[in-house]
């Protein structure tokens, strides 16, 4: 059992160009916030990315390889939830509660 950490898109966005726009400005953020480092710490800590991106999946275009995995699709039509249960060792929190100030901006 755990405990739920998240948020959900209500009502989902509509399939737009300004919203696909939008959307991928705001997928570009969270790859440069928790994708790989360049810098001398990341690699002497052994410190890489938590993100695996898929650029072939139609579905889960970032992948967060905590928790349970959440993951934000490549259409902002698609995105409704990003979630992940927090309970017990699960690093995820930081995550979810990082993409949800950056959706929020």
């Amino acid at each position: 059992m755990g405990v739920d950490c998240g948020f959900d898109i209500y009502p989902p966005l509509e399939r737009t160009k300004a919203n696909q726009e939008q959307y991928e400005l705001f997928l570009r953020e969270v790859v440069d916030t928790y994708g790989p480092r360049d810098s001398d710490d990341a690699k002497q800590s052994g410190g890489g990315s938590v993100l695996r991106v898929n650029a072939e999946s139609e579905e889960s275009y970032i992948d967060f390889e905590v928790g349970e995995h959440p993951y934000l699709p490549r259409q902002c039509e698609h995105f409704l939830r990003f979630s992940s249960k927090i309970s017990g060792r699960s690093l995820a929190e930081p995550y979810i509660r990082g993409v949800c100030k950056i959706v929020k901006r």
